[in-house]
């Protein structure tokens, strides 16, 4: 573990206080025993390595201040350009990042924080979380295609000298269709003006916050109706489980059902709102039994899940708005949704709209282009040339919840 510089400090000062000691009782003889010399070298290499450290630490000082200096810098540079766009002395379209002759209107020669979309995704609020096992593509160009194989080849049993039939092995092609999705920002003149004021550290915030939550609304909402990106759960017809006595081996069974789709391995996930977890975790495994509860650990039933309040959601006036009347439970296996993120992300900052100048504003437009696709939708005999919102995801199933009595498994 690397020394403070006031703990390199006592350092040197003891041993240089012991090698005082040792040349003192030397005293002017030339010739050293053995053991003396050791005990010299020994200092020595103390000491050197005492030196070591402190250049180490003097250069990371130096580092961490040019840092400092330089956010300090592009925090100014960046309210500097802003205050030029706002009277139209600047152009009005930062990149995230250098782009083809763009070598001076984009966040690094302009001082902002460079905005990752993998940094966006992470989160402390409720509900905002997103399932174990969905992978995050950024930086996608264009429209990826997926082939998918649709059916599988038996084997025959056949004479030694009988030819075998011919099988067709089918291939779906999944187009990749990315929407804009974005953001619109006012901020004041007088903020921008503020020397005080972390102008970045605000946009970021909210860009952050708002990317977080169009996600877990799309990814984990099942209304019906949605347009544009949706999650694989949306629009579902849902399947019946009773959460009841038989919880836990109901929940084992939903989850065991995907093996007859072919999903024996992977990222199985469960989502649930935050009510159903708290039922879940007072519901014991084994009624009468010391057996412990269906949620405990961070696990429910022995799998990971997730918690968000948009599980039990709906659409309203095209809006996604709590359901009060249904409550459901969602089980996936993720590495079959592709999540990507194309393109680069770009901030507009726009003072010339007729708005703007009558409130004294200036406005920071973010825009990014998103794609969700369930890849699962064609697997076990889908049609090649339909649309894959005309068949089922067999890789993902929404259950509707209910806690009725039970004798058996109910889901």
């Amino acid at each position: 573990m690397s020394k403070t510089r006031q703990e390199l400090e006592l350092a040197m000062r003891e041993v240089q206080s012991k090698m005082g000691e040792f040349y003192e009782k030397i005293g002017t003889r030339e010739e050293l025993t053995e053991d003396e010399l050791k005990q010299e070298a020994k200092f020595n290499r103390v000491v050197n390595n005492l030196e070591r450290e402190f250049r180490i630490l003097n250069m990371n000082d130096d580092a961490a201040q040019r840092e400092a200096d330089k956010k300090a810098d592009m925090k100014k540079v960046l309210r500097e350009y802003m205050l030029g766009v706002a009277n139209r002395r600047e152009n009005r379209e930062i990149l995230l990042n250098p782009s083809g002759g763009n070598t001076t209107a984009n966040i690094e020669a302009s001082g902002a924080i460079a905005l990752d979309i993998k940094q966006l995704i992470p989160t402390l609020h409720e509900g905002l979380g997103l399932p174990q096992g969905v992978r995050i593509v950024t930086g996608v160009t264009g429209n990826e295609v997926y082939p998918v194989s649709i059916n599988d080849v038996k084997l025959e049993e056949v004479g030694e000298v009988i030819a075998l039939n011919d099988q067709v092995v089918d291939f779906a092609k999944i187009d990749v269709q990315s929407k804009r999705v974005g953001a619109s920002i006012p901020i004041s003149r007088h903020a921008i003006a503020n020397a005080a004021f972390d102008l970045m550290a605000f946009i970021q915030e909210k860009v952050t916050l708002a990317t977080r939550i169009y996600l877990a609304e799309k990814i984990y909402t099942p209304a019906s109706g949605l347009t544009g990106n949706k999650g694989p759960f949306a629009g579902q017809t849902p399947k019946q489980i009773v959460l009841d006595k038989n919880a836990y081996a109901n929940i084992l069974e939903a989850v065991a059902e995907f093996s007859d789709n072919g999903f024996y391995e992977g990222n199985v996930c469960i989502s649930m709102s935050r009510k159903t977890e708290a039922y879940l975790k007072a519901l014991p495994k084994v009624a009468g039994a010391a057996a412990g509860f269906v949620v405990e650990n961070g696990l429910c039933a022995g799998y990971p899940y997730t918690v968000s309040h948009y599980v039990n959601t709906k659409l309203d006036d095209s809006k996604i708005v709590p359901d009060s009347d249904h409550e459901y439970l969602e089980i996936g296996y993720w590495e079959w949704f592709a999540l990507q993120s194309h393109d680069t992300p770009s901030l507009i900052i726009d003072a010339t709209s007729s708005d703007v100048a009558m409130k004294n504003i200036v406005r920071v437009v973010f825009n990014s282009f998103w794609s969700m696709t369930d890849l699962s939708v064609y697997i076990n005999g889908g049609n090649p040339t339909g649309s894959p919102a005309a068949y089922p995801s067999t890789a993902f199933q929404l259950y509707e919840i209910s806690r009725g009595t039970s004798s058996s498994s109910s889901y």
